[in-house]
């Protein structure tokens, strides 16, 4: 049985593999591709991240207070991954 999530934008409960992990680490943002890393950790769908951040699930999740900041590293995170495909 695979391991089950809850997206912090749509708050529906889906499989890890469907999931992005976005992880907080030393008030960094990581996106752990391997979903593996340790740290305060949020899952979301990548169709649901304007909405996770529209919720503030995402800023809750990670324990981070500034938005702002997360926020602008989604932005970038969001353009390299257009970037790449």
């Amino acid at each position: 049985m695979e391991p089950i999530r809850t997206c912090v934008g749509c708050r529906q409960r889906d499989s890890m593999k469907h999931l992005l992990k976005i992880v907080s680490v030393n008030q960094s943002f990581i996106l752990d591709r391997q979903r593996k890393l340790a740290g305060r950790g949020a899952w979301v769908h990548e169709k649901c991240l304007r909405l996770a951040l529209d919720r503030k699930g995402l800023v809750r999740a990670l324990g981070d207070s500034n938005s702002e900041s997360l926020e602008t590293w989604l932005r970038n995170q969001a353009q390299n991954m257009a970037d790449t495909q």
